[in-house]
């Protein structure tokens, strides 16, 4: 029974591992698209203003 329930800790802590691991990937993926949704939108007006 020890055994058992030492086991099913550890595949909770792992599935909790992964699902933090998701999210931190998540979280630098919005970071790099916003970053760059927001470079191209300066980019972009200062190209359109210069024509």
């Amino acid at each position: 029974m020890g055994v058992l329930t030492n086991l099913m800790l550890l595949s909770n802590v792992k599935i909790i591992n992964k699902l933090s691991n998701f999210k931190s990937i998540f979280i630098k993926a919005g970071i790099i698209a916003s970053l760059t949704a927001y470079w191209g939108v300066i980019l972009v007006g200062t190209f359109i203003t210069f024509n």
